[in-house]
């Protein structure tokens, strides 16, 4: 045991200074998002306060209160990651106070046998124990052993007052990881009732909504806008994927980037599963196709680059394949979106989800749970495109025939 000595302080010395930077560096770029989360929530909330009744009963402020419950949702989320974090760091600490508080005890017993020793040798004097032999060799060895006893109890004395200093600091920093943990689920429960209230809120104001066939014109409307930024979207996570391989091939052996490596190649062959792609959810009918959609009774004509399902009421919603999670977005018509990147530059979009459980840049398994169906003025429907590349795919084509 005598080798892991000053284990705590060994480690902060030793370990390179680059990774509790790297760590540093971390907590403040989390503490950075949170906080523009929580701006983001306080403007968005703002925003409703300072509209009149009759103004707080439009198509904009649902799509405000969905806004804010999707911000919610990636608060609560990431703050459960968070949690998850200090119990690993609590565990860990516990573990070495379990094994300081042993190397106290076999110090402490070391240190009791040199006492003992000193104890039943108290009678002799140095100089006497040395001389008290019958040759100079005898007397030579008795010489170091005592040195070897006097330095070997200095030695078991300083480590045991470093294994206290150590086992005091452990205890403190214990204590303080549980006190962060408590904060963090204080935390979480009071995010948890603003979500509440924000999905009471949402369902009293499309109860209202959906007596004025006004607003479900607007509803359609918007999904229109939203087609483009979805294709904006995905424009913009093809470049971004392109940098990110570019970034890799140019990175030289032995180099550290910060630049995730994702090995696509290793997924299932996306292309082998037209027609019999699994759906994105365990019941339910298309109610709007792929491409051009007319509606008689309210006169209108939508493109669709994907297809929605109607479903009863909040299911879950499950990626279709293996891929990674690429972006979690709002936008006005389809609500809170994920897009997952599959092999080979294809592309599943799941819109008008609640209740999301990944976060950006996880890794997922086809059957993954990702969330909720939301529910819309016209009920609860799930939007779900497939792309390849820049080229938008008919899903009838590619899930499996029910």
């Amino acid at each position: 045991m005598v080798k892991y000595s000053g284990y705590i302080v060994l480690l902060l010395v030793l370990f390179p200074m680059s990774v509790f930077l790297q760590t540093a560096d971390s907590i403040k770029q989390k503490n950075i998002e949170l906080t523009n989360i929580e701006n983001e929530i306080s403007r968005l909330e703002n925003d409703l306060r300072n509209k009149s009744r009759k103004e707080r009963e439009s198509i904009q402020t649902l799509e405000n209160i969905n806004k804010q419950k999707l911000l919610l949702n990636k608060l609560i989320f990431t703050i459960v990651e968070e949690e998850k974090v200090k119990s690993r760091e609590i565990d860990e600490t516990e573990k070495l106070i379990t094994t300081v508080e042993g190397r106290i005890k076999l110090l402490k017993d070391k240190y009791s046998n040199y006492i003992v020793w000193v104890y039943k040798n108290r009678g002799l004097s140095i100089f006497r124990f040395l001389l008290n032999t019958d040759s100079f060799n005898k007397t030579i060895k008795r010489y170091r052993y005592l040195r070897y006893i006097s330095n070997q109890n200095k030695k078991t004395l300083d480590q045991l007052n470093k294994s206290k200093e150590e086992l005091t600091l452990l205890i403190q920093q214990l204590e303080k990881e549980r006190s962060d943990k408590e904060i963090l689920l204080s935390q979480k429960q009071n995010e948890q009732i603003i979500l509440n209230d924000k999905e009471n809120e949402r369902k009293e104001l499309i109860s209202t909504l959906r007596k004025d066939q006004k607003m479900i014109t607007a509803e359609i409307e918007s999904k229109r806008q939203a087609e483009i930024l979805i294709k904006n979207i995905i424009a913009r996570l093809i470049e971004e994927e392109r940098a990110r391989k570019a970034k890799l091939l140019e990175k030289k052996p032995g180099e550290k980037v910060a630049v995730p490596t994702y090995n696509y190649s290793n997924f299932q062959n996306f292309s082998e599963l037209k027609g019999i792609l699994t759906w994105p959810v365990n019941q339910g009918n298309i109610v709007r196709k792929f491409g051009e959609n007319k509606n008689e009774r309210l006169k209108t004509v939508t493109l669709n680059y994907g297809v929605d399902i109607v479903v009863k009421g909040d299911q879950n919603v499950y990626s279709v394949a293996e891929g990674i999670v690429s972006a979690i977005d709002w936008i006005p018509g389809y609500g809170s979106i994920v897009i997952i990147t599959h092999r080979d530059e294809f592309r599943t979009v799941y819109g008008h989800i609640a209740n999301i459980s990944v976060k950006e840049g996880d890794k997922v398994s086809a059957g993954k749970v990702i969330g909720s169906v939301n529910e819309s003025l016209e009920g609860n429907i799930l939007h779900f495109e497939i792309w390849n590349e820049r080229n938008y795919q008919n899903p009838e084509g590619w899930l499996v025939k029910r």
